[in-house]
């Protein structure tokens, strides 16, 4: 593999796109980021030119490299990264897909979904949105139809909770994300998230809520009722609840949506008084607080992976789902442990781990815990329940960075836009804070208890959307470039020779205003690496199979297609510019510049 950078273009053959034939490193450097704080610098490369060639070959060449491919869907790109649409193209857009499967076609075609297809025709480029949305899918969007229309909504990730439902009720959810990817062309990937280990309560005898109103007495209890639970009584999984809490403890809910204190133990029962009242859901965390201070001496004895836990991942890996979040977690080991069994169970797949941060312990060692990761998620609500109120925007502020410093995907989650349980409108702080998510960059925003049981899951993921287009697009105008310093993080001169490519690639785009980044990844790292550097334009990212196209749809700015591509540069992008233009994806005169990690290369073209 040649380890080299070399700087390509290819001029319109207009007069105004005029450019020297070879320039020398001096000329060109203007476009390179700051070497002074890189371990592997460009300056390594003392024959560092732009050559100028013809992005243009003969139609034989095209129809050779066309016909060279299997006759299986050469491309396929994603939902869901675009603007908003208006009405009359939302409309028409979803009927088309609702009613048109998407057709298996030759090597030499394109199958894309209506949804992102439209977007980019009606919006162009630069409008297209790079904060990707997770739902958490419950009883009110487990049907096709609803799944299809989280997906038209702008879905990138599908996420199932194992702390509720059966194998069964989530293998026909996995199913169905599964066909809907297949006939319309989406790339909608599964995260399975872990019940863990931590104190919960029980499933509320069947029912699917409960409101504790202020003043009202309930009994929590570790025994089992045969013949009914009594009213205002709830089960606890942890047998030594009733010896641990005291007598004036603080019993908090579900990351603090309702509270209680504790008046009196009886037994296995302890008798607790709502101090604020709220909505109580089948299997919520508890945690109870003395002085000031959580208790979790005895949470911090519960291992992270409990025996359900393991046979959930069990589940995971026969049903091939791409992410796998890991609650509570507590160090490296776990992760590391975990992902050790799944590569001897799961050979043939690349499951992502993610580590929840929601616990003091997640805190104390965050660095090791995101590096031995595949990506991270900022629990907010449990993690609030551990820490003051008042540190957790600067907490999530700090993982967010942390992550991106690293090259991990980053999930902000919990309490996004609560109110819209209940009411179809969000209240202006929620706005406020899923502004502020996006605007320190976090990879993807998830919805919970909003898109899994609330009553208006659509204009939920809708305001998602539409907020995160709108501050992208002022941080655009705005010319707010990341002052963010990313150190380098390569262990070894090839994987430094990428993090420079994709770094200088990125600042190149912002300088020279191209309208898209394509970068041509078998493994994902490079598209990573863009995605990390937060340029002005999207990324296309291109890559020969199916999984690792779909796990890349959780990464901040990443379009994934798929695509059947050789090592040989100026063929991929004669047939990815055939195959775009033939959709009207994009046109002659479009300014891209190219990546790729087979040849460790910058080309830098003018759509021909």
């Amino acid at each position: 593999m040649a380890q080299s950078l070399q700087l390509f273009t290819a001029y319109n053959r207009s007069p105004n796109h005029t450019l020297p034939k070879r320039a020398t490193y001096s000329e060109t450097k203007q476009f390179l980021p700051a070497t002074s704080s890189r371990r592997f610098p460009v300056t390594v490369f003392p024959k560092l030119t732009i050559q100028a060639s013809s992005s243009s070959s003969s139609s034989s060449d095209l129809e050779s490299s066309s016909s060279s491919s299997s006759s299986s869907p050469v491309l396929v790109n994603d939902n869901g990264t675009g603007g908003v649409l208006s009405g009359a193209t939302a409309l028409a857009t979803y009927a088309s897909a609702t009613s048109t499967a998407a057709a298996v076609t030759d090597s030499s075609s394109i199958e894309v979904d209506s949804v992102t297809e439209a977007e980019l025709k009606e919006n162009g480029f630069r409008s297209t949105r790079r904060t990707k949305l997770i739902c958490t899918i419950g009883p009110n969007t487990c049907g096709f139809e609803e799944l299809e229309a989280l997906a038209v909504g702008g879905m990138n990730v599908a996420r199932i909770n194992m702390c509720h439902g059966t194998h069964q009720w989530h293998r026909n959810v996995i199913k169905r994300v599964r066909r809907l990817n297949e006939e319309k062309g989406y790339a909608v990937a599964i995260m399975m998230d872990t019940e863990g280990s931590e104190i919960h309560m029980g499933d509320l005898g069947g029912a699917p809520s409960a409101k504790a109103e202020d003043g009202e007495i309930w009994t929590f209890s570790v025994r089992t009722y045969e013949s009914g639970q009594p009213e205002h009584t709830i089960n606890v999984n942890y047998d030594g609840f009733a010896e641990d809490v005291k007598v004036g403890d603080e019993l908090v809910v579900d990351g603090g949506m309702v509270r209680f204190e504790v008046i009196e133990k009886i037994g296995p029962d302890v008798k607790c008084k709502c101090t604020d009242p709220g909505l109580l859901l089948p299997r919520a965390n508890l945690t109870f607080w003395r002085d000031g201070s959580v208790v979790r001496e005895r949470n911090a004895m519960l291992p992270t992976i409990s025996s359900k836990d393991w046979l959930d991942i069990d589940f995971g890996i026969a049903e091939g789902v791409e992410f796998i979040a890991i609650s509570f977690v507590k160090s490296a080991d776990v992760i590391t442990h975990l992902k050790s069994y799944l590569a001897a169970r799961s050979r043939d797949s690349d499951i992502g781990v993610i580590a929840k941060i929601e616990s003091i312990d997640s805190l104390k060692n965050l660095e090791e815990i995101i590096l031995a990761s595949d990506g991270a998620m900022v629990a907010r609500g449990d993690l609030g329940a551990q820490i003051p109120l008042e540190q957790v925007p600067s907490v999530q502020q700090n993982i967010v960075q942390l992550c991106r410093q690293l090259n991990k995907p980053v999930i902000v989650a919990s309490q996004l836009l609560e109110s819209m349980i209940e009411y179809p409108t969000p209240t202006r702080a929620e706005v406020a804070d899923v502004s502020e998510a996006v605007r320190q960059r976090a990879d993807a925003l998830m919805l919970s208890g909003e898109s899994a049981m609330g009553q208006y899951p659509m204009k939920a993921l809708a305001v998602l959307r539409s907020v995160s287009v709108r501050i992208e697009k002022w941080w655009r105008d705005e010319k707010q470039y990341d002052p963010m310093e990313l150190p380098d993080i390569g262990s070894s001169h090839s994987d430094n020779i990428s993090e420079e490519i994709c770094s200088s690639a990125a600042k190149m785009a912002n300088n020279l205003g191209v309208d898209a980044l394509f970068v041509y990844t078998k493994t994902g790292h490079m598209a990573s690496l863009l995605s990390r550097c937060r340029p002005d334009c999207p990324i296309f990212a291109f890559t020969s199979t199916t999984s690792l196209r779909r796990r890349l749809n959780l990464q901040w700015g990443l379009i994934p297609f798929r695509l059947s591509f050789s090592d040989d540069m100026e063929s991929n992008l004669n047939k990815t510019f055939s195959l775009l233009k033939a959709r009207n994806l994009i046109k002659s005169g479009d300014l891209v510049i190219a990546v790729s990690d087979m040849l460790q290369s910058i080309q830098v073209m003018y759509v021909p």
